[in-house]
């Protein structure tokens, strides 16, 4: 866990110094997700908002209905106590909300109220004539008992039609059911019913809102309803922030695909002229014989301090190295730098460097002139090389053979991280090694009962029997050292003996080790 997060923060990194973020581009990778959170928070939280108030207006709807088609069953009704006292009337309607009251008529007027009682007054005064014809509804800008005050008129009649009942539903009473003071925010901030051609308030006030059109199916009602600005805004803020941090990784991410996409050729060139300006640098882990706890050899490690981007790790330069045809000139500078390094101290004849060598090199035509210099060179100053083929590299035929070529010309040959990848124990069988380096997963499962556990005794049994020398990688423990040198493994590296060292520490290393 903890090597993934340090590679996410050399990628990260990489990015931020590929990228001057304190200037256009960080404006440009904080706006970006900005905007696109705003944008898609507007059309979400509009789309929501309408539902929601088109739902509201839709409801209201079906009760306004219900109420008319109640009321002119309370019509009909009335029409029935035409025959009693006007008190009988005032006593039916006494607990029924939303109306203003109801007023019996005939051929001659109004003559009874369920709230004045006995009256007498014309029909023009509230009714124009056509409306006698049929049963209807309408609205009025007000009645005689509340003058100025809209209201809803149903009219019910008798069949001879010269006869009926007027309900007089209170139309601000239904309106304001629907802004609902008590919730917050409320969705609906002002309500206009429309129906034949008049309103309800007699003059709609509207704000700066969205207004919604609800209309019904099989009436001329309509209810426009305006959408409160709080409302909006509530659960804008609300989609703004769950949908800023998506937008924000999904931009990051999208930008770091296309930086790595885009300047992995400029991370290139970053290569080419670091080997040319011996940017990079090598550091030494000791690997330790177990019969005498002294250190035999060290594997050499590249290391690259970019002059801008500061120390890069491995993993994310060799790879670009590998893939632009970079990673042979790279491992030839490694080899001229360790030949370097080690002619600067002595050390004891045999001692052994181990260097990670990549496919590429086993196609050069000049392999064989180049590992023959080297095998010379080193030799001059008592060092022995050792190239480490990694397991997770397919072997081909050709080059098994030249491997097998410079076996001949004296350089040792290990197999690195044996047990993880490509090697095949026929492969074996008929290609002559030197060392097999167990990976560290393998070391890792000493002491836990693990299924893989048993793989490392089967390793190093195969080591044993094929007269391989096996050393072990990643040793960081006590335990096990002391369970890999009971079975024999001939040299172990990790951090329980040394960390990979420069080359001045490692000259006072060998001095105090051995």
């Amino acid at each position: 866990m903890q090597n993934r997060i340090n590679s996410l923060s050399s990628l990260l990194r990489l990015f931020i110094s590929q990228y001057d973020l304190s200037g256009k581009h960080l404006f440009i990778m904080l706006s970006v997700p900005v905007v696109l959170a705003i944008a898609s928070s507007f059309m979400v939280t509009s789309y929501l908002v309408e539902k929601k108030v088109h739902e509201v207006g839709e409801f209201n709807l079906k009760r306004l209905e219900d109420l008319l088609s109640q009321s002119e069953s309370i019509g009909q009704y009335a029409i029935t106590l035409s025959q009693g006292d006007c008190s009988d009337l005032n006593e039916y309607m006494k607990f029924k909300p939303y109306y203003r009251g109801v007023l019996l008529f005939n051929a001659h007027g109004f003559y009874c109220s369920s709230t004045n009682g006995e009256i007498d007054f014309p029909l023009n005064t509230l009714l124009p004539e056509p409306t006698l014809k049929e049963p209807t509804y309408f609205i009025v800008p007000e009645t005689p008992a509340r003058l100025g005050v809209p209201a809803i008129i149903v009219i019910a009649t008798q069949a001879n039609q010269t006869s009926g009942a007027v309900v007089i539903i209170e139309g601000q009473y239904f309106i304001d059911s629907f802004i609902q003071p008590e919730v917050f925010p409320r969705p609906v901030l002002n309500v206009v019913l429309g129906l034949k051609g008049a309103t309800l308030p007699t003059v709609p006030q509207f704000g700066d809102g969205k207004v919604v059109a609800v209309k019904a199916d099989n009436s001329e009602l309509v209810i426009l309803l305006e959408v409160s600005q709080a409302f909006f805004w509530y659960f804008f803020w609300i989609s703004f922030g769950l949908s800023l941090p998506v937008f924000l990784a999904f931009t990051w991410l999208v930008g770091l695909h296309l930086w790595r996409k885009k300047n992995r050729y400029s991370l290139a060139d970053d290569i080419r002229s670091g080997i040319e300006n011996k940017e990079f640098f090598l550091v030494y882990q000791p690997i330790i014989c177990t019969e005498d706890g002294k250190a035999k050899g060290v594997e050499a490690l590249v290391r690259w301090l970019h002059p801008q981007m500061g120390l890069v790790r491995p993993d994310l330069f060799i790879p670009i190295a590998e893939q632009s045809q970079l990673i042979v000139p790279l491992t030839n500078y490694i080899f001229e730098r360790a030949l370097a390094d080690f002619s600067l101290f002595s050390v004891q004849p045999g001692f052994r460097i181990g260097f990670n060598v990549a496919p590429e090199h086993f196609i050069q035509s000049d392999i064989e002139a180049k590992f023959r210099y080297l095998k010379d060179a080193f030799s001059q100053i008592g060092v022995q090389p050792l190239i480490e083929i990694t397991e997770r590299q397919l072997l081909t035929a050709d080059m098994c053979e030249r491997i097998t070529a410079l076996r001949e010309l004296g350089i040792l040959v290990a197999i690195d991280d044996f047990g993880t990848g490509q090697t095949t124990l026929s492969l074996l069988q008929t290609f002559t090694l030197d060392y097999l380096k167990i990976d560290k997963c393998f070391i890792d499962t000493i002491g836990q009962d693990s299924v893989t556990s048993h793989v490392l005794d089967t390793i190093i049994e195969l080591c044993h029997k094929m007269n391989y020398v096996a050393v072990a990688e990643g040793v960081e423990t006590q335990e096990q050292a002391d369970y890999l040198i009971s079975r024999d493994v001939h040299f172990l590296q990790g951090y329980l003996f040394a960390k990979p060292m420069k080359l001045d520490e490692l000259a006072l290393w060998l001095k105090k080790r051995n």
